[in-house]
């Protein structure tokens, strides 16, 4: 029995000792990386950041499998823009297009349109890995100018989390919303002349009863 009870203080030490030693070689979890997410601030043209997004979006935006042009003859941005409105691809830029949407190939650069839409209510895509998001403009104003930046942190993000991946290509879509018309006013000086001659006009009539 001696011998028996004379284990237990050993086999209890051996536990004891492997419990603590445990935590000294545990490995230490990998940091969570949060997914994108669109923002509206992804995107500028003219200093003016889009109206709204979404995405990202897994698949392509454009070609066979693209899948953005459908979505937006769906009522994508309908929260914004409303139902019904028709849409259609303008250019890439990574291929020859009449509006001359160009955009660098890094995470983040410039991007720009070689003339103004037919329409002030527009749609950028930004495909990067194997997703897009789509940035809204809305009711812009072309004088604003023609070139802006990007983030593709919005769409995919690189192995550290904190910053997008390279973008592939920047597509552009233009709804069939009419700019609206603008309103000449007329100048107050030419008002005001106006009244200053009724005005004479009226004493001469006066003089002259």
């Amino acid at each position: 029995m001696k011998h028996q009870f004379s284990l237990i203080p050993a086999l209890v030490t051996g536990i004891t000792c492997a419990s603590i030693a445990v935590p000294a070689y545990a490995k230490a979890p990998n940091p969570q990386i949060s997914s994108a997410i669109c923002s509206t601030n992804n995107i500028s043209l003219g200093s003016i950041s889009a109206t709204a997004c979404e995405g990202p979006i897994s698949g392509n935006d454009t070609g066979a499998q693209g899948t953005l042009l459908d979505k937006l003859n769906n009522n994508l941005f309908s929260s914004s823009i409303g139902t019904g409105v028709q849409w259609s691809l303008a250019g890439k830029s990574d291929d020859t297009n009449p509006f001359a949407i160009t955009a660098g190939s890094n995470s983040t650069g410039t991007w720009g349109l070689g003339a103004p839409l037919s329409s002030n209510t527009f749609v950028v895509s930004l495909k990067s890995s194997n997703a897009y998001s789509a940035y809204l403009f809305k009711d812009y104003d072309f004088s604003q100018g023609l070139t802006g930046i990007f983030n593709t942190i919005g769409v995919a993000l690189n192995g550290s989390g904190t910053a997008g991946k390279d973008l592939s290509h920047a597509s552009l879509f233009v709804s069939n919303i009419a700019p609206p018309h603008a309103s000449v006013p007329e100048p107050a000086s030419l008002v005001a002349l106006g009244l200053v001659a009724t005005g004479i006009a009226t004493v001469r009539r006066r003089r002259a009863i």
